[in-house]
């Protein structure tokens, strides 16, 4: 089965055309299963956005933490090296660790608020308050007389409330740790246990329909409900990227599967605000359901980030730990090309995670825009360097997955990067046409069938006075394609 998202491609055949009392029936319960995951989509796109507010909140909370450790260990230090030298220079540590753990105590005290942690803002309460104790009791009477006669007892005094204060950070070390783990384990779930909903309502509907039409043809109805089942999982999260203003955006999905069209390929417009919208284009390692759930997460994930962290560095940075801790197969891995485009400044901010069939022309000339780190899933640790790229009005991006350029001739040998930019060059400058034209021509050059999903986002920065293109509807999808013109 070969089916594009945002344009159709290739004639419907005349039994899924024309229409009995029972198809009509088939049509209804399938539409209805569309509405019904399209909904469960926004949910889920609601509960992770929730999920990872209180998990950066914990993050935030985490980094507190280790600020507050450091200063009370400054202030510690400082006042051992003043009583044992006698020497003020050693106070000079302290005076400035002093006000930096009254600091980072109210900011920990307010990131465990927004994470709901009122158990954690209790001890944080107890160790600010051990704190002040020791700095009362302590630290001040030190300083004033280092060598007054109750020094021992003052110094005992310390070394209890310094068990004290680390005792309430250890608690709250190991409260962080496993209220992340836990938030990390659910936005995992909440992806699947959506998948798996979907998954269910469309089994149920298909099978409906089958019911409805088996006086007309078992096996035919049991093939158009997979397709349909794998055609409604695809757009459920293919579809829903914004209409960005001085954008023109063309799409185009082609599925290497016969029967149910659920893959990794991913693309997405996202608007951040009036001026600057996050485009992405993502291939998810593997097939089938648990492929469909790391696509999701993948998405939402991505927007719900790039709220917080607009420098798609930093977005693929903590996209990345993100993906490592929370997927269930450690093998899995996805190539990633996430930019911040600026409709006004005429810029694009990009990362790419081993993603390299990204190209940007301009007029007749066509280039690559290079990868800039590794695999999003392989370690903690990987950078995803920042390029930027100045651009001109009627410049077009192309983003595509491998699809593009690993497709073969049928002398096997592979496209390429090479051709693939000349292909670009060659295509028409609409946007829904260009991407058409690649379809047809990569179809045409691999002898009509595509053996791995291809997924196109195309956008062409046109100035006001142009229309802009919107999503296409569910009719309009529907509809076959005219015939992209031939490459020359």
């Amino acid at each position: 089965m070969r089916r594009f998202f945002g344009r159709a491609f290739g004639a419907q055949s005349a039994a899924t055309t024309s229409f009995s009392g029972t198809a009509y029936t088939a049509a209804a319960v399938l539409v209805l299963a569309l509405l019904v995951s399209i909904a469960g989509s926004v949910v889920t796109y609601v509960r992770v956005t929730h999920a990872y507010t209180r998990q950066n909140s914990l993050a935030l909370a985490q980094e507190q933490l280790d600020a507050c450790m450091r200063s009370e260990l400054e202030e510690e230090t400082s006042l051992r090296g003043f009583l044992v030298s006698g020497q003020k220079v050693f106070l000079d540590s302290y005076f400035i660790a002093h006000p930096a753990f009254v600091q980072h105590t109210q900011e920990l005290r307010s990131d465990l608020s927004q994470a709901s942690l009122s158990d954690g803002v209790v001890i944080a309460d107890d160790m600010q308050n051990a704190h002040g104790t020791w700095e009362r009791t302590v630290a001040e009477p030190l300083i004033a007389k280092p060598n007054a006669p109750d020094q021992r007892v003052r110094l005992q005094a310390a070394k209890v409330l310094a068990q004290q204060i680390r005792r309430d950070q250890d608690r709250l070390s190991v409260m962080l740790d496993d209220n992340s783990l836990a938030a990390q384990s659910a936005v995992k779930t909440l992806l699947l246990r959506a998948a798996l909903l979907t998954a269910a309502l469309m089994l149920l509907f298909g099978l409906s329909a089958i019911v409805a039409d088996i006086v007309r043809s078992r096996t035919q109805a049991a093939l158009d409900r997979e397709r349909i089942v794998g055609d409604t999982l695809q757009r459920a999260f293919l579809s829903g990227w914004d209409v960005v203003p001085y954008l023109q955006v063309g799409t185009a999905y082609v599925s290497a599967a016969r029967n149910v069209a659920v893959g990794g390929d991913l693309f997405d417009v996202h608007r951040i605000d009036d001026r600057r919208c996050l485009i992405v284009v993502a291939d998810v390692s593997g097939k089938g359901l648990d492929a469909a759930v790391d696509t999701a997460f993948v998405k939402f994930s991505l927007r719900a980030l790039v709220e917080e962290h607009d420098d798609p560095s930093l977005l693929l940075h903590k996209f990345n730990a993100s993906f490592i801790k929370s997927t269930r197969d450690e093998t899995s891995f996805v190539s990633l090309f996430a930019g911040v485009l600026d409709c006004v400044a005429l810029s694009l901010r990009y990362a790419s995670a081993g993603h390299s069939p990204v190209y940007l022309r301009r007029g007749d000339d066509v280039q690559q825009l290079p990868v800039t780190g590794p695999l999003i899933g392989l370690r903690l640790e990987d950078d995803f360097p920042t390029v930027e790229h100045s651009l001109a009005l009627h410049d077009t991006l192309v983003l595509a997955t491998d699809g593009l350029t690993e497709a073969r001739d049928t002398a096997g040998m592979m496209i390429d990067d090479t051709g693939a930019m000349r292909i670009i060059r060659d295509a028409p400058k609409q946007p829904q046409k260009l991407a058409d034209y690649i379809v047809a021509a990569v179809t045409r050059a691999a002898g009509g069938r595509i053996n791995d999903d291809l997924a196109l986002l195309v956008i062409e920065l046109a100035p006001p006075e142009e229309p802009l293109v919107t999503p296409l509807t569910i009719q309009e999808q529907a509809a076959p394609a005219a015939a992209a013109p031939s490459p020359a």
